[in-house]
């Protein structure tokens, strides 16, 4: 069980987040996620469902194209996108895991974000109306 996050429901719109249980620094490594790797065909099936939402684009070179997206096992699946997020995230390829930091402080009870587009400041649009 993690001592620093929770799911909470938000909305029907919205639906979960991931909210702090308790005051969490700059720079605090709040969870890493292994990931499973989707073949390119596989996810030519899983593209029509739910489960696409919740991919992250993978482009480890060593996998050489057969593999381009992968699915994050943690309780961070359901933090929600920000164009302002207090959380980025890291890829590590060498273990096929996601890292997420949080760039500022965030309070007890506030709700944890990131920016879907990977890059904390891209402000490219996502395949969702955003709501902050």
């Amino acid at each position: 069980m993690n001592n620093l996050i929770e799911v909470k429901y938000i909305s029907t719109k919205k639906g979960k987040g991931l909210f702090a249980k308790q005051q969490i620094k700059k720079k605090t490594i709040i969870d890493v996620a292994n990931v499973i790797l989707i073949s390119n065909k596989d996810y030519e099936l899983i593209d029509k469902t739910i489960v696409s939402n919740y991919c992250f684009i993978w482009e480890n070179p060593k996998y050489k194209s057969k593999y381009k997206m992968a699915l994050a096992m943690s309780i961070c699946q359901f933090m929600n996108h920000s164009y302002t997020p207090n959380v980025r995230y890291e890829y590590h390829y060498k273990n096929d895991s996601i890292k997420f930091i949080t760039i500022r402080d965030i309070s007890k009870d506030e709700e944890l974000t990131m920016n879907y587009n990977g890059l904390v400041n891209d402000k490219s649009p996502v395949w969702f109306e955003v709501e902050e």
